[in-house]
């Protein structure tokens, strides 16, 4: 009897340490699963504003440069030797329009404009001719020489422009350099001929007629240009004109060496639209001077920011522009050169 209920408290003992040992492993920990990662937004940079377009007042007329200046005042048109002599010259990089025509033989001489910038020393001056003073007039400018030729002074003399004349206020308004030999060496600043213009009663101020330009954002279109050269007849004066990319402009080359300043040595002159138009010319005497036909139209070349298109050139109010397609075209905001010659398939060769 005793052995019978010991088997079975031995047996009830082994059940319970059986179910004991179920229960243990059913209630074994389970760890949670890893948090959820926190998401933390990422914002996006929000895009750079773009900086705002300065607002200006006025513009200049003859390069279409913004400013909070008054503008309502002439320009200067100055006339600017340009044989072997007379380079480098002294702030011709600070003109705003240079109209280059041939003077006598294979010689070509400068209109530089004179407005924005107000250089403190302009020059060599040297002589008028008839027709410069008609492209001068074209931008009513007060027109500024030394001397010039009987046609010239005819026009002088009919009170056809308001003049100062280098050779009468030589030594007051304008000076010799001791550095060259006369006639290479008169020279002028934008100050001396505000000076001269009071002192010979002209008005100073009014507005200059204006040129268009073209928006800044304005797709040119064309053929690619790097390299323009024009021939005047004479390796020492002709022309070769380069584009500098970065410049986003033409640097000018004349007798084979790049066109800088005299004072400022490292200031190079820089085009921005170069306009080359074909003029009919004529010589009219034994020392080479020359008719030109500035009224009548003809054929042209604009060269703008690395590229070039045919086009015609009128005379426009004394103003020589590009026409295409009987439309007049826009320049770009800048310094703008008109090389006149007397055939353009003669005269230009281009490179790309």
């Amino acid at each position: 009897m005793m052995k019978r209920l010991a088997l079975g408290i031995l047996l009830v003992l082994v059940v319970m340490f059986v179910l004991a040992c179920n229960k243990k492993e059913e209630t074994i920990a389970v760890p949670p699963d890893d948090p959820p990662e926190e998401v933390v937004e990422k914002n996006e940079p929000e895009p750079k504003p773009e900086p705002e377009k300065e607002e200006f007042k006025n513009q200049f007329p003859l390069t279409g440069i913004g400013t909070n200046d008054d503008v309502d005042y002439r320009a200067f048109g100055v006339m600017i030797e340009n044989s072997r002599s007379a380079r480098p010259q002294s702030g011709l990089y600070q003109a705003d329009l240079v109209y280059e025509v041939l003077s006598e033989g294979t010689i070509t001489r400068l209109l530089a404009f004179y407005h924005s910038e107000k250089p403190e020393i302009i020059g060599p001056v040297r002589s008028a001719r008839d027709y410069y003073i008609n492209l001068n007039n074209g931008y009513n400018g007060i027109y500024v020489s030394a001397g010039g030729s009987p046609q010239a002074f005819a026009m002088v003399e009919r009170g056809q422009v308001d003049y100062i004349n280098g050779l009468i206020y030589d030594g007051r308004y304008l000076w010799r350099s001791s550095e060259r030999k006369a006639p290479h060496n008169m020279y002028t600043s934008y100050e001396n001929l505000i000076k001269a213009a009071e002192h010979a009663k002209h008005t100073l101020i009014a507005p200059v007629p204006t040129l268009t330009f073209l928006d800044d954002d304005t797709l040119i279109k064309g053929e690619k240009v790097t390299e323009i050269k024009v021939n005047y007849g004479s390796s020492s004066n002709n022309v070769v004109y380069l584009y500098d990319e970065d410049l986003e402009s033409y640097i000018r080359h004349v007798g084979g060496e790049k066109m800088i300043d005299l004072e400022e040595k490292e200031r190079a002159v820089t085009v921005d639209n170069l306009f080359i138009v074909e003029m009919s010319h004529r010589v009219i005497d034994h020392v080479g001077r020359r008719a030109i036909d500035i009224t009548s139209g003809g054929n042209g070349l604009l060269i703008q920011n690395g590229v070039y298109q045919y086009v015609e050139w009128e005379n426009i109010d004394g103003q020589i522009l590009p026409i295409k397609d009987g439309e007049k075209l826009n320049f770009l905001k800048g310094k703008t050169w008109i090389n006149v010659v007397p055939n353009l398939d003669q005269s230009v060769s281009i490179s790309k």
